[in-house]
């Protein structure tokens, strides 16, 4: 099998892994709960929070309550697509490194400005 292939049907099984995910929410709307938010009692918010309600508000194509639930991560979601597409074509390689540590330093800058703000 090629590298090619192999990276496609690991992203499949992730797709599969998510629409599964946002059937059972749909069905019980019951989330999986942050760590963070639950440790801290709910004072703390980490750059993920709310990325289950911003996909569960983008498959119902409600995207001003997809920004709303983490504006960060939906703006960086185009840009991980062609990260990931790059990553299929095994092409990009400096495009990759830009996208991942940008998002780090997106991320954090975002997390800490979500608690103070």
């Amino acid at each position: 099998m090629s590298v090619q292939r192999k990276r496609i049907r690991i992203l499949l099984i992730v797709l599969a892994v998510g629409l599964a995910y946002l059937c059972f929410v749909r069905l019980t709307g019951l989330y999986i709960p942050c760590p963070v938010r639950t440790l801290s009692g709910g004072h703390l918010s980490c750059p993920g929070c709310g990325v289950s309600h911003m996909c569960e508000s983008l498959s119902r194509f409600q995207f001003a309550e997809a920004f709303r639930a983490n504006p960060v991560i939906l703006c960086l979601l185009p840009v991980w697509g062609v990260a990931l597409v790059s990553w299929v074509l095994d092409r990009g390689v400096l495009f990759r490194k830009i996208t991942v540590w940008g998002s780090v330093v997106a991320l954090m800058i975002f997390g800490v400005l979500r608690n103070i703000l």
